[in-house]
C-alpha cells in the first residue's frame, strides 16, 4: 500500500506545479515564451528556474542572451580577472551591487598563466586569448560565458601568442603581435563564423586602442604611432611619435580621448592624434593616500631566522586601469595591511571634466576596498589582469 501510495503522489506533484503558472503559458510558442523571458532581470531569472523544467529551459536557453541583447534588456556588470600569488593560475570574480568582489568559476579546462594572455568583450563573454603554457606560448582561445558562468574553448589562432594586444571592431577580434613569428604578427577572429585570418598590420605593436569602436590606434616597439579603419580599408597610416619618456599602460578610450596609467598613481590623457599625454588634474588627494606607513613582516636572511614586524614606509600605485559602462574610469590598487592582517584590494571610479580645451579634470564617484585576502591563505600578491563590464 504505501509503494502505490508513493506512486499516486508524483503525478499530483507535477499537476500541482502546472498550476502554479497559468495555463495561457503552456499554449505560448517558444519564441514567444522566450520574448517575455527576456524583459525580465537576472535576479528574477534564478527565482523563475525553479518554477518549472520549461522556465528552467528557457532561463538556460543559449538564445536568451542574443534576445536580451535585441531588445536592449541587458544589464552590466565589472567583471575582474586576478592573479593571487602564490596561485599561478586566474581567479574570477564580478564587482556586487555593493561593491565587493564575488568569485565566480574559473577555467577548470586549462592551467594558464593568464598574465601573458590577452582579454576582450564581445556580446555577453569574454575571450581569453592566448598566454604562457608549461612555459611556451599558445595559441587557445577560450571563451566565459558571462551569463551562465561557464567556460568553452574557440578555434585555436594561427600561431602561439603571449602578451598580445587585442582589440574588438564590428564584432571582429583584431589580435596584435605576442608572437615570434613578426611577418604573421595579427590575425582577426569572426565569432559568427568561427574562423580566423591573417591581417596585414605594423610589425612590433605594443599598444592598441579603438576609439569610437571604428578606428584603431596603434603604438610599436620604437613608440611609432599608426592608425586604421579595418571595416573601410585594411591599410595603415603612420602618425606622430610617442616620445615623452616614462611607462604608459592600460589605454583605454572614452568618447574621442585616450587615457593610461603613468607612475606614482597619475592617470594620463591625450588625443589620440596627438599623443601628447597630459596628467588628469584634481587626483592629488587620490594620489597622497599612495604613502604611509605599515608593520610588515621582516624575514630574516636565513631560514632559521625568525620573522618579525618591522614599520616601513610603502608607497602602492596604479595596478591596473580600465572603463566601466558608465563610460568612467576604473583603477585598482594593492595595500598592505598592518600585521597580521594581509592584503586587500581597493578600487575608485572617476569621471571626468574638460574645464578648458587643454585640461581634464578627475572627479572620485567612488573608493573603498573590494576584496580583502584571508591572512590565513599565505598570498602575498594581488595582481588585477583585467577588467571590463559585460552586458547580458
Amino acid at each position: 500500500m504505501s509503494n502505490y501510495g508513493s506512486e499516486e503522489s508524483r503525478p499530483q506533484k507535477k499537476r500541482r506545479n502546472e498550476k502554479a503558472s497559468p495555463r495561457w503559458w503552456w499554449s505560448l510558442p517558444d519564441a514567444v515564451a522566450l520574448s517575455i523571458v527576456a524583459r525580465l532581470t537576472r535576479l528574477d531569472h534564478a527565482a523563475l528556474s525553479l518554477v518549472s523544467k520549461r522556465h528552467r529551459s528557457l532561463v538556460a536557453s543559449p538564445e536568451l542572451c542574443r534576445a536580451r541583447s535585441l531588445i536592449g534588456c541587458t544589464e552590466a556588470s565589472l567583471y575582474v580577472c586576478l592573479n593571487i600569488m602564490p596561485d599561478p593560475n586566474p581567479s574570477w570574480f564580478v564587482l556586487t551591487r555593493n561593491r565587493q568582489l564575488r568569485q565566480i568559476p574559473s577555467n577548470p579546462y586549462q592551467p594558464l598563466r593568464s598574465s601573458s594572455s590577452s582579454f576582450v568583450v564581445v556580446d555577453w563573454g569574454i575571450y581569453v586569448i592566448g598566454g604562457i603554457v608549461n612555459g611556451n606560448p599558445t595559441p587557445d582561445v577560450w571563451f566565459l560565458d558571462c551569463y551562465s558562468h561557464t567556460w568553452h574553448p574557440v578555434p585555436s589562432m594561427k600561431m602561439a601568442r603571449a602578451s598580445a594586444s587585442a582589440n574588438v571592431i564590428d564584432g571582429k577580434i583584431y589580435v596584435f603581435g605576442g608572437c615570434r613569428d613578426e611577418a604573421s604578427s595579427a590575425e582577426v577572429f569572426d565569432p559568427k563564423t568561427q574562423t580566423w585570418r591573417n591581417f596585414i598590420s605594423p610589425i612590433g605593436i605594443q599598444q592598441s586602442v579603438v576609439v569610437q569602436g571604428k578606428k584603431i590606434y596603434a603604438v610599436d616597439e620604437e613608440d611609432q604611432s599608426f592608425c586604421s579603419l579595418p571595416s573601410e580599408c585594411p591599410s595603415w597610416t603612420s602618425g606622430k611619435r610617442d616620445c615623452k619618456p616614462g611607462n604608459r599602460n592600460d589605454w583605454c578610450a572614452i568618447g574621442d580621448l585616450l587615457f593610461c596609467r603613468g607612475t606614482r598613481g597619475r592617470i594620463l590623457w591625450c588625443e589620440p592624434d596627438e599623443l601628447d599625454w597630459k596628467e588628469v588634474k584634481g587626483l592629488e588627494e587620490l594620489q597622497e593616500s599612495f604613502c604611509g606607513l605599515r608593520h610588515v613582516m621582516d624575514y630574516g636572511k636565513k631560514v632559521y631566522e625568525p620573522c618579525k614586524p618591522t614599520e616601513r614606509k610603502v608607497k602602492y600605485d596604479i595596478s591596473k586601469l580600465s572603463c566601466n559602462s558608465s563610460g568612467n574610469i576604473v583603477i585598482f590598487w594593492n595595500t598592505q595591511l598592518e600585521y597580521p592582517e594581509g592584503l586587500e584590494l581597493k578600487s575608485a571610479e572617476i569621471s571626468f571634466e574638460r574645464h578648458q580645451e587643454s585640461e581634464i579634470w578627475g572627479k572620485i564617484e567612488w573608493s573603498g576596498v573590494i576584496l580583502r585576502d584571508d591572512p590565513l591563505s599565505h598570498s602575498y600578491s594581488l595582481n588585477v589582469l583585467f577588467s571590463a563590464p559585460v552586458y547580458c
